[in-house]
């Protein structure tokens, strides 16, 4: 028997079932459907950066949920009502294991963002899309995101810097972009470009979970925040009895912007700084000339006075930048007790401290041991009080004393003068 006709038979039958697989498994899968609603929104909308950004993939209303209307959504829209504001977090951005807390969109309703936006309806306030963009969104490694680091300051000066929204929430600083361009951040920013390591906006206030200057830890002024840059300067502080202190929740301690100022941070080698060897007595003082702070603890209240009256007191306020201030002394990020063994001006570790290369090295431990914050309007005082008593009623006879002698020869000048 021929089998050639069977095995024709049998090769068509497979290549039928192999075609029809092909045509009618994958054709539906190709097969493109006209009229995407994109393409209905676009029709009116002409959004030409869409395209480029991050949501290019996304339908437009993966964001713009239409309102329903007998159980479908209307396209397109008849009224601009139809369309709610954008919620970025309905769907979308709900992941809250970023590694940096507050960085997740999910935070963003208890921020005072949020609350000013969800919960009273403000307008002005700062939403997703005014700080991210709106169909323009970028990853934030891209240069030209609003939200990459080197942007973020410029983003935030357009509502903080803008004086009707200032003056309206009772915003208390009223320039800090151009503060903040001016400082030790600003310029490694600006000027040095230094994006990856110079401190911007969120990374002291905040990501998405910036709070009012109201709300207790506040981020922008906890010394952890700082301590993130400033490792080991941190550890320092919080070993020092302000750091204890003020990690202790004491708000009479003074924290790192006290000192340094919030958006000023200038470096201690700039005269204007608040840290310059010329204003650290000024600095201090503002807490250290405070009777009701001193009294509070323990500490004589003429701490700066009786500085400022001192040889070095005297001397810094000429200009004079190599005598010794309040941090020469006591220390600058670990100051201490004078009873702590550690502290730079325990009489144990005075000798030392006075013999510093910059300041009397060599000094002997009793001339040391000589007392700097020193009223000599005090007898406590010791010998400055009695020289200084002495060296008044030395002067007081010596004014006398020339009076009774000049002023009668005076007199008779007068007459004479008038007689001739």
């Amino acid at each position: 028997m021929n089998k050639r006709p069977l095995d024709k038979i049998v090769l068509g039958l497979l290549a039928g079932t192999l075609l029809t697989v092909l045509v009618f498994g994958q054709a539906p899968q190709a097969k493109k459907p006209e009229g995407t609603e994109n393409q209905k929104c676009l029709s009116c909308h002409a959004v030409d950066t869409l395209s480029a950004s991050v949501h290019a993939d996304l339908a437009c209303t993966n964001c713009h949920q239409i309102l329903m209307k007998g159980g479908t959504a209307e396209l397109p829209h008849q009224k601009k009502k139809d369309i709610p504001p954008a919620n970025c977090t309905a769907k979308c951005h709900q992941e809250n294991h970023l590694p940096r807390a507050g960085e997740s969109p999910v935070y963003y309703p208890d921020s005072v963002h949020g609350k000013a936006y969800l919960e009273r309806g403000v307008q002005d306030v700062a939403k997703c899309w005014d700080c991210h963009g709106k169909h323009n969104i970028k990853k934030t490694q891209d240069p030209a995101s609003t939200v990459n680091r080197k942007n973020i300051p410029l983003m935030c000066s357009r509502c903080h810097e803008n004086m009707s929204v200032i003056v309206k929430y009772h915003i208390h600083a009223e320039s800090p972009y151009q503060e903040y361009m001016q400082s030790v951040h600003g310029k490694a920013l600006f000027q040095k470009g230094l994006a990856s390591f110079a401190a911007v906006c969120t990374d002291c206030h905040g990501v998405h979970n910036i709070q009012g200057v109201g709300e207790s830890h506040l981020a922008a002024k906890n010394p952890e925040t700082c301590g993130k840059c400033h490792t080991l300067v941190f550890d320092e502080y919080k070993q020092s009895i302000h750091g204890r202190e003020a990690l202790k929740g004491n708000s009479d301690a003074p924290l790192c912007v006290d000192c340094h100022g919030e958006h000023t941070v200038a470096s201690p080698k700039d005269s204007q700084s608040p840290t310059s060897k010329t204003h650290i007595p000024d600095t201090c003082s503002t807490c250290h000339a405070r009777p009701e702070i001193m009294k509070k603890y323990g500490i004589p209240e003429d701490r700066t006075k009786t500085f400022i009256e001192s040889f070095h007191g005297i001397a810094i306020g000429f200009g004079d930048k190599a005598e010794a201030d309040c941090s020469s002394c006591h220390g600058i990020h670990d100051i201490r007790p004078a009873l702590d063994p550690l502290s730079k001006v325990n009489p144990a570790n005075l000798a030392k401290t006075c013999g510093q290369p910059s300041c009397h090295p060599g000094m002997p431990e009793k001339i040391a041991t000589a007392k700097i914050h020193r009223d000599v309007n005090e007898k406590k005082s010791g010998a400055p009080f009695y020289v200084q008593k002495i060296l008044f009623w030395v002067l007081l006879v010596i004014v006398t004393l020339t009076g009774i002698w000049f002023v009668p020869e005076l007199i008779q000048r007068a007459k004479r003068s008038k007689s001739k």
